[in-house]
């Protein structure tokens, strides 16, 4: 769009974001049509097109058919605990208490948690052969796992992992054979795989098409992707990719200390001793 025309469509944008973000259009309020927005702020029809559609690509509002648009309903957003990095396709696991009431204090949840997966041989797309390290179209394992809650769904993780990695081994399959489950550290450790460093690199951006329906969010909205990997020395285990809709959660990590500093990568903190007990290993 040009110069001469951003000025305006940024006018427009801007206030009735304002507007739905201040709860002056509330959840489920009816958004000023495209001709009411170019009687009320005097702007052209290209403006007020522009202005619904990035409203509608950052998840605020929604059309409906024959109706016009409407503020779209959000959950207040809750947290993802980062506290369990073997949690099968996902760093993250919901609480399991939730705040009480009028100060009372925290209760379990009742919440129903679920996990879909499906895994398949395939050659390793560009994206993933990179990460791994290997060459295009090498066999690799894919898995992809959907996390619901209540029957809503949560994130949305793909990991890929060297086929030639774990083949003919008992840990062949991440969700199959005596390892089902147990997550990438101790799958790769019973087959004399140490992982010694877990890397996150975490980032903003919009959902592709696949990603909206899975979660059920719009097209277009702003996600969560967190790109993993599991390495061992300077060799990639797996690399994963994990979505969440960005405005329905926030990702909350605690960092254990010991001695006053953050615990390395891979190791529990030390169970505190008493002066005249030596510390117990926990290598």
């Amino acid at each position: 769009m040009g110069a001469v025309t951003d000025p305006v469509y940024r006018r427009v944008l801007e206030d009735l974001r304002a507007q739905i973000r201040d709860g002056v259009l509330g959840p489920g309020a009816r958004v000023p049509s495209r001709n009411g927005i170019i009687a009320r702020y005097g702007v052209g029809e290209t403006a007020a097109k522009h202005a619904l559609q990035v409203l509608a690509a950052e998840g605020l509002i929604e059309s409906r058919a024959g109706s016009g648009s409407f503020v779209r309903a959000t959950p207040a957003p809750c947290h993802l605990e980062h506290d369990r990095p073997h949690f099968p396709g996902s760093p993250f696991g919901l609480p399991e208490t939730r705040p009480g009431a009028g100060g009372q204090p925290p209760a379990a949840t009742s919440t129903l948690v679920s996990w879909e997966h499906q895994t398949d041989l395939v050659p390793a797309p560009r994206q993933a052969a990179r990460r791994l390290r290997l060459p295009v179209g090498e066999p690799v394992v894919r898995t992809r796992y959907l996390l619901t809650a209540d029957g809503s769904p949560v994130q949305l993780a793909v990991s890929y992992e060297p086929a030639a990695l774990t083949a003919g081994t008992a840990a062949a399959l991440p969700e199959e054979g005596p390892f089902a489950g147990r997550g990438v550290a101790e799958r790769m450790r019973a087959i004399g795989l140490a992982v010694d460093e877990v890397v996150e690199d975490i980032s903003v951006r919009a959902c592709v098409s696949e990603e909206a329906a899975a979660l059920a969010i719009p097209p277009g909205a702003a996600v969560f992707a967190v790109s993993r990997e599991h390495r061992a020395g300077a060799q990639v285990l797996e690399a994963a990719e994990i979505v969440l809709a960005a405005d329905r959660f926030r990702l909350r990590y605690r960092m254990p200390l010991l001695n006053g500093s953050p615990v390395p990568p891979g190791r529990p903190p030390a169970t505190p001793a008493s002066p005249a007990a030596p510390a117990r290993s926990h290598a």
